[in-house]
């Protein structure tokens, strides 16, 4: 009955990754397992200074792991889920010795989560790295998501000359595109670490490590579902090598922070004297409830994770802030509030339809690791799209509509002009001038010659100049973050209308339609075609420049 369960929540969990698009209707919570997560949302609302309203689910986890125990573990959790399936078959036939020290390790996750909130308190967000949800969700968009794709097209072109021939042509047509992320391998490798521990223990990521385990064993002490042992146990020792989170003692007594529920030491014992029978008593008594954790423990881990809080935000790679051109999904919170409430979770990168979102490495310092930018050389942000902030558990990306989001300025394009064809080389090159949705790059009369600049009033960031321009490796014109607007409440329209920003296709500024043989407005008699400032002035001596020697059409 549990392994049914589990299935049904790992297949809910990948159904709900998969819907998480562009398509996505704004009643369905692709994100329901984030929000469940209340050491997300604690880690959010505490780093972040702010209430996150999506946190409402992680407090309804914890009040019914309080009135039920901890059941999440064992039947909800998808990594747990996917570390019970994998156990039987890759460490069957292995032999696990007893750890020594199990009650020092079983303090590890007590450790860290302590860590994790002291440094929340001190600003910094560190759940990511151990969250069992978040860490899942961003090995299923970064690692598991693109190898997934590529598999299914695969299979689909192998299919194709079949369904031509049978004139199957949504099959024939159909393909999806390649999704690509940086960071992948580090990913995988982390995730790949987390199974290689069962070698050690059944679940030890869950038994030692894992920080939401940790928090919600401080609430199912209270449930009213609690393990009991009759008195005619044998001792027989079957119920402890059975439990996959070694909860049974031997002296018949549960390690009630430490019970999951599962119920396998129920289909362990021979004598069927172990049952879950509802406690009237709320709260229960004996050592065996709560974490055995000293005080000076505690406090070691309080300073530990304020030092870490404040290291993080000024370590070595902190500088590197200021010095990357980071542009950040549109809605996201100013950089301070993104930095605290974004759970790395990977969720906007996967639904990002032009697949533009990336995760960081150190251009944003240590604080910024794992946290989604754009990059706009890779694909333009998808103008009529806002699945990110609908998929943001903690609203550090904001859910906005189409209108909203279209006013959320990410930067403004600026011209390289030492690199933009027409500009340096005076070559016939519109694409930028075409791909602006609003009509932000025109042309004006320079010197007699036809030459690209940018409306900043009208540019709003997306992007489509810097990925379509025809120049190789870096783009002649990139979008930086120039009078962006990143805003924590208030509304972007009306931010933008304050500003005198207007991103509505107007074409009235830029009547020039070029003709075939150049870029020059009014042609003149000359020897070549190469423009030369001397023969722009009427009348002017032609003298070449200092250093250089006449060419045979300036005599």
């Amino acid at each position: 009955m549990r392994a049914a369960i589990q299935a049904l929540s790992l297949l809910l969990f990948t159904l709900l990754f998969g819907l998480a698009d562009y398509r996505l209707p704004d009643w369905l919570p692709a994100d329901i397992y984030l929000r469940l997560d209340p050491l997300l949302g604690l880690s959010a609302i505490v780093a972040g200074r702010t209430w996150v309203p999506r946190a409402i689910w992680g407090l309804a986890l914890l009040v019914a792991t309080a009135l039920v125990g901890r059941f999440f573990c064992s039947y909800v959790c998808p990594l747990g889920a996917i570390l019970d399936f994998l156990d039987p078959l890759l460490f069957r036939r292995v032999k696990r010795r007893a750890l020594d020290a199990d009650g020092a390790l079983r303090n590890v996750k007590y450790v860290v989560l302590i860590v994790f909130i002291a440094a929340a308190l001190a600003g910094s967000s560190l759940v990511y790295l151990l969250d069992p949800i978040s860490l899942l969700t961003r090995t299923y968009t970064l690692a598991l998501f693109p190898p997934f794709v590529g598999l299914l097209n695969l299979l689909l072109d192998a299919v194709r000359p079949v369904a031509d021939a049978m004139r199957w042509m949504n099959i024939a047509t159909l393909s999806y595109t390649q999704p690509v992320f940086y960071m992948s391998l580090l990913t995988l490798l982390i995730f790949a670490g987390i199974i290689a521990l069962g070698r050690l223990a059944p679940r030890f990521w869950c038994r030692y490590l894992c920080p939401l385990g940790a928090l919600l064993s401080l609430f199912s002490p209270l449930g009213r579902l609690r393990r009991t042992v009759g008195p005619e146990c044998p001792a027989c020792g079957a119920c402890q090598k059975a439990c996959p989170m070694g909860a049974a003692m031997d002296d018949g007594g549960t390690r009630l922070a430490e019970c999951t529920q599962c119920r396998t030491c129920v289909a362990a014992c021979p004598t069927d004297v172990i049952a879950f029978p509802a406690s009237s008593k709320m709260l229960p008594v004996g050592l065996s409830s709560r974490p055995d954790l000293s005080r000076r423990t505690f406090l070691y881990s309080v300073a530990g994770g304020v030092g870490l809080g404040f290291g993080v935000q000024h370590s070595p790679f902190t500088p590197l802030q200021n010095k990357q051109q980071l542009i950040r999904p549109p809605g996201a919170l100013p950089e301070g509030d993104f930095l605290a409430t974004c759970i790395r979770c990977g969720e906007c990168m996967k639904s990002c339809l032009t697949n533009t979102l990336q995760p960081t490495l150190w251009e944003g310092g240590l604080a910024g690791l794992w946290t989604p930018r754009l990059d706009l050389r890779f694909a333009a942000c998808e103008q009529e799209c806002n699945v990110c902030g609908k998929v943001c558990p903690t609203q550090a990306i904001r859910s906005l509509d189409l209108e909203e989001k279209t006013h959320a300025k990410l930067g403004t394009a600026v011209l390289k002009k030492e690199m933009c064809l027409v500009w340096a080389q005076d070559k016939l090159c519109l694409i930028c001038d075409e791909v602006c949705p609003y009509d932000a790059i025109v042309f004006r009369t320079i010197d007699g010659y036809r030459r690209p600049f940018v409306v900043a009033s009208r540019c709003n960031g997306c992007g489509y100049c810097e990925q379509r321009c025809p120049v190789e490796g870096e783009s002649a014109i990139v979008v930086a973050p120039i009078g962006q607007i990143r805003l924590r409440t208030e509304s972007y329209v009306a931010e933008a209308k304050k500003l005198q920003l207007d991103f509505k296709p107007n074409p009235g500024d830029d009547r020039f339609i070029p003709k075939s043989e150049g870029l020059r407005v009014e042609p003149e008699p000359r020897d070549d075609a190469r423009p030369q400032p001397s023969m722009r002035t009427p009348g002017a001596a032609a003298r070449p420049p200092k250093g250089f020697l006449p060419e045979a059409g300036d005599f």
